[in-house]
């Protein structure tokens, strides 16, 4: 995995909420209750998987005992071809196809938009009414990510158009929960809810910024696009 691709899955680990993280051979098992997001319900492999039928073991002895399904997070795909074939051999099904983007906050940072952003920094009750208003469902558990984070509202005349999530570690900035009222896209809420949450990462002390998108959603890719950010790596979570 190069330097760029395992960064981002470190800081992914850390700043999204899983209830258990546990470690074993190299690979992080992560199990939620309260989130069905499978990014906290999720086994993410080492660089190497040298023994595919004795990691798989593992990951489904872990999730057994907490009564769940084992999800495999197969990335980055283009260093997993072997454990991909294997779990495709085992019966897991590919779902949530997605592409990591990565950009430096210096590049995202750009001029003001023509839109009020909050930074609030934990998802209180006006950001859960935002999020609502603009037809994203608030998910439990996001007390749950660690500061230093942030959770924006992009406001337009007082009224709720956008928000996101910005969360911070080792130099590395994530962006989550990303939701445009659609009413409002393709209008620059999301460049303005982007920026804001730059301009507050750099202050503190990330340098890049990473999201993740899923593949069939070009609008939102090309939205990053514009923004400067580039693909890190690939990956799709396999579901048994």
């Amino acid at each position: 995995m190069s330097s760029v691709e395992s960064e981002i899955e470190r800081a992914a680990v850390a700043t999204w909420p899983a209830s258990t993280v546990e470690h074993a051979d190299g690979w992080v098992l992560r199990h939620c209750g309260l989130l069905n997001r499978k990014r906290s319900n999720s086994a993410l492999p080492p660089e190497a998987v040298p023994d595919p039928d004795a990691a798989v073991e593992l990951v489904e002895k872990f999730y057994a005992a907490r009564e769940a399904a084992p999800i495999v997070q197969v990335s980055p795909l283009d260093r997993h071809a072997e454990l991909d074939a294997f779990l495709a051999g085992r019966g897991y099904r590919v779902v949530g196809r997605t592409s990591a983007m990565f950009a430096d906050c210096d590049r995202v940072l750009g001029a003001p938009e023509d839109f009020e952003v909050r930074l609030e920094p934990g998802p209180q009750p006006s950001w859960l009414v935002a999020a609502e208003a603009v037809g994203r469902q608030p998910e439990p558990s996001l007390d749950r990510i660690p500061q230093p984070v942030r959770f924006a509202i992009a406001l337009s005349g007082g009224v709720p158009v956008g928000v996101g999530t910005f969360a911070v570690s080792s130099g590395w900035c994530g962006i989550y929960g990303m939701a445009t009222s659609p009413d409002w896209r393709r209008r620059g809420v999301a460049s303005a809810v982007l920026r804001a949450g730059a301009r507050w990462a750099s202050g503190a002390g990330a340098k890049r910024l990473f999201l993740q998108v899923e593949d069939d959603n070009p609008g939102a890719r090309s939205c990053y696009e514009a923004l400067g950010f580039i693909p890190s790596h690939g990956y799709h979570y396999r579901v048994r």
